[in-house]
């Protein structure tokens, strides 16, 4: 009884590892570093990348060359420092955690200020009201029309900087955060 449920189990495994071996084996290889491959896709996800990063990148031949030059070598240090153990030191692994951190609350505050500017509007009030205040300082200074677009500009940044900091103390407010003078000292 125990046998024949076991053989579609085993029937269903060798055919999932060969549809994994196919997949493996239908992937272009542009390169093989030691045991890492690099595969077409990945190698233009990368060009698409640096095209995206650096403006001056001209695809040619011989810089998609070059590029893949550069991939090797990075490919090659990269192995040698593993090889060292140089990824499991604690300073790399510390630098590592800062730099995933700050990408991260970076990303989010871009997230937030994304959302906060499609709710921030202006009105003209605000930018008359605005304008008047700069004119109380600066008697001399030119036509509103002339300042409109910048004040609405700035107007717009303060609020927007202004809901930021609302939000980022809401967190603050609505966190569980308790703090032990006694260890400061």
């Amino acid at each position: 009884m125990k046998s024949k449920n076991l053989l579609p189990l085993i029937f269903l495994f060798f055919l999932m590892l060969s549809c994994c071996s196919n997949e493996v084996s239908n992937k272009k290889i542009v390169t093989r570093i030691n045991d890492y491959e690099l595969t077409f896709d990945e190698f233009q996800n990368q060009l698409a990348l640096e095209l995206e990063l650096d403006e001056d990148f001209k695809l040619t031949h011989a810089t998609r060359k070059q590029f893949l030059e550069e991939i090797i070598q990075k490919e090659l240090l990269i192995q040698e420092a593993k090889r060292a153990k140089l990824d499991q030191q604690k300073k790399f692994v510390q630098a590592i955690e800062r730099y995933w951190e700050s990408t991260l609350i970076r990303n989010l505050i871009d997230l937030k200020s994304e959302e906060i500017d499609k709710k921030v509007v202006v009105s003209e009030e605000e930018i008359k009201l605005h304008y008047d205040k700069m004119k109380k300082q600066t008697p001399s200074l030119p036509d509103f029309q002339k300042f409109h677009n910048q004040i609405e500009k700035k107007v717009k940044e303060e609020k927007r900087i202004r809901l930021l900091k609302e939000w980022m103390d809401n967190l603050r407010k609505n966190a569980g955060v308790e703090i032990f003078p006694s260890m400061l000292e």
